[in-house]
């Protein structure tokens, strides 16, 4: 999950500088990250300073774990994956690497909901699933990162920190 956050907002921070072209995929590229991803980044990085506040070091206990994701982290984790899976694209390339960021979010968020249940069942391997599932979220959003990059070369989409 931290993984995702700091990508997105390094995201955040950049902008695609690239006037368009004749390339359809270099077009769909520019429009996906600037009009799609980017507006998005202040849901993740929301639902994701929510989770680091009862998480890790700032844990109390399992009570308010459980409370904040019940009632914070996977509401406004669904509206967050709502919100990414509405995203357009216009070329099966572009469509390719939004898939995979739409899995990760989708993996993210079982993994929450499995973390709840196993709270509900205190069920020590449901727990061990669940950080399974956030460490796979995780190394999904390392592999949408690396595609997205990929294809932003491929196709002469300069990312440049503004």
């Amino acid at each position: 999950m931290k993984k995702l956050s700091v990508f997105m907002l390094v995201l955040c921070c950049f902008s695609i500088l690239a006037a368009c072209s004749t390339d359809p995929i270099k077009k769909d590229l520019i429009t996906y990250v600037n009009d799609g991803i980017l507006p998005l980044a202040q849901d993740e990085k929301t639902v994701t300073a929510k989770y680091e506040s009862v998480t890790g070091d700032k844990y109390t206990d399992d009570e308010t774990l459980y409370n904040t994701l019940r009632n914070d982290i996977i509401p406004g984790y669904t509206k967050y994956l709502d919100k990414a899976e509405a995203i357009k694209t216009e070329t099966p390339e572009v469509r390719a690497v939004h898939e995979i960021y739409i899995k990760a979010i989708s993996t993210q968020k079982e993994a929450l909901i499995s973390m709840v249940d196993a709270f509900e069942k205190q069920d020590m391997a449901l727990i061990n699933d669940s950080n399974t599932k956030l460490s796979e979220g995780n190394n999904l959003s390392r592999d949408f990162a690396e595609k997205l990059n990929a294809l932003a070369k491929e196709h002469d989409v300069t990312i440049n920190k503004n």
